[in-house]
Parts: structure tokens; sequence; C-alpha cells
């Protein structure tokens, strides 16, 4: 199964080798982002994702430094370079002090909207626990004729997640007690019936985590770059491919 979702990056804070973890979906001319820590908004501009956008919808799903470190670089982007004036979901998540701590200010940077507004329909939240003091959102997406699961950080889903066509979730090596490891992803899916092809894994920790999840038949988020990477390398192949051919019935 191909992911419906794209991402710019998919590495946790302690993963020194992959951009922070952001998920994106467009539908039209309408971007909507979730999280926007370091290393998205070099991603955001190599990857041409905002050609023909004319709206953007900013989710913050909790405002830890590797979800948000790149929001005032993106936010200055849209309103100097693009002349779009971004949104910013007012959800659970939001830390107002956070954010102006990082230089933003309502109004002149972005506009909050109101996530269940006429205007925005695509996107329902859900309480999951991150820590003991903190929650973050879960995503219920609906696009592409899809419904899809997005765990966000958190080290436990306390409720059913039957029913939905993807899950991304969060994965962390054993013994970390901010997010799920394989072995309470395992749990998740087992408890409520879903198929190991439907779950993409994301915010990866290491390249042992990457091991680890395909040692147990379980997907791992592509990004854009990842992608662009594997297109180039069979566009590569099939080139030599063809030289080879042709060199062979030359000499015939």
């Amino acid at each position: 199964m191909n992911q419906t979702l794209k991402f710019l990056g998919r590495g946790s804070a302690f993963n020194k080798n992959e951009i922070n973890n952001s998920a994106y979906f467009k539908k039209g001319n309408v971007l909507v982002l979730i999280d926007c820590g370091k290393g998205v908004y070099e991603a955001i501009k190599n990857s041409g994702i905002m050609k023909g956008v004319k709206n953007v919808y900013q989710i913050i799903t909790h405002t830890h430094k590797d979800h948000i470190e790149d929001l005032p670089s993106f936010f200055d982007y849209c309103n100097d370079e693009l002349k779009i004036k971004p949104n910013l979901l007012n959800t659970l998540s939001i830390n107002g002090n956070k954010i102006e701590k990082l230089g933003l200010k309502e109004g002149r940077d972005f506009k909050y909207v109101e996530p269940l507004s006429k205007n925005f329909k695509w996107v329902n939240f859900l309480v999951v626990p991150h820590s003991k003091t903190l929650d973050t959102c879960a995503l219920e997406i609906n696009f592409d004729n899809k419904k899809i699961f997005y765990s966000s950080d958190c080290n436990n889903i306390p409720f059913q997640i039957e029913g939905y066509d993807e899950y991304y979730l969060d994965c962390s090596e054993s013994g970390n007690e901010l997010h799920m490891d394989i072995d309470k992803i395992k749990e998740i899916i087992k408890k409520n019936k879903i198929k190991k092809q439907q779950v993409f894994l994301m915010h990866i920790e290491s390249q042992r985590t990457l091991e680890i999840a395909r040692q147990e038949g379980l997907n791992v988020v592509q990004t854009v770059a990842s992608l662009e990477k594997n297109k180039i390398s069979s566009i590569k192949k099939q080139m030599k491919q063809t030289s080879i051919k042709e060199s062979t019935k030359a000499k015939e």
C-alpha cells in the first residue's frame, strides 16, 4: 500500500540524520502542513510544494521544539515572499506563550482558525497522552476518499482506532516513556484488528528503529526527498537497461 500523506521529514528530536517529523497534504490550492520543526522550512523550499498554493493551514500537534522550530521561517516565507497569510489552527496543542516566544504575533504573522469552522473540514482532533503533564493532538484526516489516523507524539492510544484506511504512528526505541515502541504498536495493531500494510511508522529515532520495524514487516514513511531519490535511481536504472539492450542489438 502506498502512503497517502507526504512527508518532508520523519525524524525525532534525537535523530541527527533526519529532518524533524512533518507531514502534509494538498487539496487544490490549499496546503495543510502538520508541524514545522528543524529542517522543515528548507525541505519546503527545496521540494517545490508551495507552487500554486494560495491558502496555508498549519497544524501544530504540540509545542515541543522539534515540532515548531522552523515555524517563524516558514511563516515569514509565506508572508514576505508568497504574500500569503498562513492560518494556524487554534487547537488544544497551541501554547500561546510559546508561539509568542518564537517572535510570532497573531494578526501580523498568522491568523488563528478554529478547527471546527466551516472553512476547515478535513481534520478532526483527538487527545492522546505524551507525558504525565502533556497531552498532544492526534489527527483524524479525511482526504483523497480515505480516513486516516495520525497519532502525533504519544505514549499510548487509549481508545479504539478501528476502521481507518491508513495509520501513521509515532515510533521510538524500546524503553522510551514518551513514545510508543514497536511492542506497543504491535499491541495496538492486534487490539484494533489493523492490517500491517495499513501502518506507516514515523518520528523515527535511529537506524536501529528502522531495522526493527522492517524486521517486523512494518512500513516506514518515505519522505519527499527519498521518494524523489528513488525515482531518479529508477530512471537511471531504466536508462542503463535500455542502453545495454541497444548495445546488444547493435552487436547482433
